[in-house]
């Protein structure tokens, strides 16, 4: 069994299909600062349990779980609940806290809870990790992010709709892979002995430019009639290095990446751009 804090979440919503299609008995709390319904998207919302916080409390603090997922999210109250619920499992649960990058890095709240799931993993002894996901994207992903800027703007495009020309931000180099496969690299982690920190990417990286041209060219569109790019970027971080340690450690590797991750988005672009 599982327990998803976050469940109405993109990565939690994938994470939670991907064990439910292999047979995990899942259950999660929604992350309030979310308002997505990704099972519902995904068309498992009736095949998981949702559980208020107080319940999900008590769930993981009766040993009545396997493995906890803490997807971070953006809130007090969500970060909150998971320093509440993983500090509260039970001895032998495992304990995932799933946080983007740039969450990482921005959030005092998320980086505390990522401190305290180390200090359980490596005072405590118990089995604890924190998994890092460099960028990602999917149908059900953030409608701010690069990505879907830029699929979103093709597809208006393709439609016949005539926006004023995106002006975007040359981003440089960035690693980019899709949620519905990051989270196999979770469950991975998660079965580990001993667990360990990790840090999920597809070794790929894109620019702007890149992901503009892949997008409008699904369509059988030229990027540059409908996109202005300025700046130009910085030359990033190689991140190869950290996709082949996660392959070592577990086994996984992003196999859609590059110009096939801009299609697949494509291809989601259309649900995407539905109200709700």
């Amino acid at each position: 069994s599982a327990l998803i804090l976050g469940i109405n979440t993109h990565v939690g919503g994938y994470l939670a299909r991907l064990l439910e299609a292999r047979g995990v008995a899942v259950s999660g709390a929604i992350d309030p600062g979310d308002a997505g319904d990704a099972p519902a998207a995904l068309g498992i919302g009736a095949d998981i349990t949702r559980l208020e916080p107080e319940a999900a409390l008590r769930l993981a603090g009766s040993g009545g779980s396997g493995v906890v997922f803490a997807i971070a999210g953006d809130t007090p109250v969500q970060a909150e609940t998971i320093t509440a619920v993983l500090a509260a499992a039970a001895p032998a649960t495992r304990l995932c806290h799933v946080a983007d990058l740039t969450r990482l890095q921005a959030s005092a709240a998320v980086a505390a809870t990522a401190r305290l799931v180390s200090a359980l993993r490596q005072e405590d002894g118990r089995p604890a990790a924190n998994l890092v996901f460099h960028r990602h994207d999917s149908r059900l992903g953030p409608a701010g992010s690069l990505t879907a800027q830029l699929t979103g703007a093709a597809y208006a495009a393709a439609q016949g709709q005539a926006p004023a020309p995106l002006d975007i931000a040359e981003t440089g180099p960035q690693d980019w892979g899709w949620t519905a496969e990051y989270v196999d690299a979770v469950v991975r982690a998660a079965a580990l002995a001993p667990m360990r920190d990790l840090i999920v990417a597809s070794g790929e990286r894109l620019t702007a430019a890149a992901i503009a041209d892949h997008a409008f060219g699904f369509f059988g569109l030229q990027a540059r009639d409908h996109v202005r790019l300025h700046g130009a970027g910085d030359a990033g971080s190689d991140t190869a290095p950290l996709a082949a340690a996660l392959r070592a450690a577990t086994g996984w590797q992003a196999t859609t990446h590059g110009r096939d991750l801009v299609r697949t988005l494509c291809e989601g672009a259309a649900s995407r751009a539905l109200p709700g």
